[in-house]
């Protein structure tokens, strides 16, 4: 599926790191999108000054992206794939802004999609009408990487083993994963929807989780650089458990709606893990051996803000909650009602984190939430047709 270029929207890690790789891999055009906040001139002039931009660490690569542009009809007209490297936060609107712009038979996706993604897409694009805009999504970011200077160098720690990756219409996806293979450089798994995409999402369990575990308890004292915890590699007992019950309430929606629904890609935490980083973990035999002894997160912290000089507070407005709970864990939570499965470490998570964002994600602020029924799928049987649809006609 030979392409004349391809767009990315985003101006963090993520989008910069793939700029960098997809610019290498393939033999096409790379543009970027990145409308927010001035990245667009900074990253154009961290690439002019640097030649190019670079990828180093567990995985090396150099190359210049062809045009970066905060104008969506300089960048997206041609594109025969779009992809979003972007909070989850920013799907909607950045889809309406570059939605005018985009071709016939274009691939829209977002790498990682998170939960609901494609209820938003699929409203987002209805104002293209009967026009050819197929869907993807990705589980996760193939690696985990921190940008060293801006439009100039990215980090990566460790690169994953395999992704999973999903389409609207299902089948599609078949067809599109050698050419996201070829983009990124890794093997991609593809998975029979973007329901089992949603569910399979191990950022909705892995993030919220670690920071409950984390600061459940937290008294509110502030505390000093040094008492900054690790994030993954500081998982400690009560985050396991956290963990697991997440883990089990979604195996419990899996088992709910199989066999009507292939879920097969939404595996248990601990071989997700395994499947992953391989060898990257020294020892995977139980759930925090696999989180404390994986290189690929070494030395990653836990997010904090500095409240006066030398004081730090955990920072729960980072995306680790303000991300993974509305667009993840309350998406999941949703489903599992829908299909009339209690979730009640998901339900328990979910309210402490609203308390700590000023949400109620359980009651008065859950259609804020990426949810199904916040796009008109308010019964399990909406929601089954909804991921069938596109099966005979593009979406």
């Amino acid at each position: 599926m030979p392409m004349a270029k391809i767009t990315i929207c985003g101006g963090g890690n993520g989008a910069q790191a793939l700029a960098c790789i997809a610019a290498r891999n393939l033999g096409c055009a790379v543009d970027v999108y990145a409308p927010l906040a001035g990245e667009a001139a900074r990253l154009a002039d961290g690439i002019a000054a640097h030649g190019g931009l670079e990828v180093c660490g567990a995985l090396q690569a150099q190359a210049r992206p062809h045009c970066v542009s905060a104008d969506p009809a300089e960048v997206i007209p041609g594109s025969g794939m779009v992809v979003l490297v972007l909070p989850a936060f920013a799907h909607e609107v950045i889809l309406g802004q570059i939605a005018p712009y985009l071709d016939d038979g274009v691939w829209v996706g977002a790498i990682p999609a998170r939960g609901g993604f494609d209820y938003c897409a699929a409203r987002a694009l209805l104002s293209l009408g009967p026009r050819d805009v197929r869907l993807f999504g990705l589980q996760t970011l193939p690696w985990a990487c921190r940008i060293q200077e801006y439009g100039q160098v990215v980090h990566v720690l460790g690169v994953k083993e395999t992704v999973d990756a999903a389409s609207r219409p299902a089948a599609a996806i078949a067809g599109l994963a050698p050419h996201l293979e070829a983009m990124l450089g890794l093997p991609v798994e593809p998975a029979a929807s973007l329901l089992a995409l949603t569910l399979a999402n191990t950022g909705q369990l892995i993030h919220p989780g670690i920071m409950y575990g984390l600061f459940a308890r937290w008294d509110g004292a502030p505390f000093d650089a040094g008492a900054v915890a690790l994030f993954y590699h500081g998982l400690n007992e009560e985050g396991v458990r956290t963990l697991a019950g997440l883990d089990a309430d979604v195996q419990a929606i899996r088992r709910r709606l199989e066999p009507e629904q292939d879920l097969a890609a939404v595996r248990p935490l601990l071989d997700w893990l395994r499947r992953s980083y391989g060898p990257a973990i020294a020892d995977p035999s139980t759930l925090r051996a696999a989180f404390v002894t994986n290189r690929a997160y070494a030395g990653l912290k836990a997010p904090v803000r500095e409240l006066s000089p030398g004081e730090f507070v955990p920072d729960f407005g980072a995306r680790y909650l303000a991300e993974d709970v509305p667009f993840g864990l309350a998406v999941s939570r949703a489903i599992g009602a829908l299909a009339g499965v209690e979730t009640p470490a998901m339900d328990r998570v979910i309210a402490w984190a609203g308390e700590r964002l000023g949400k109620d994600y359980l009651g008065r602020d859950a259609l804020e939430a990426r949810i199904p029924q916040r796009y008109g799928l308010e019964d399990l049987k909406a929601l089954m047709a909804f991921t069938k649809e596109g099966e005979e006609n593009d979406c």
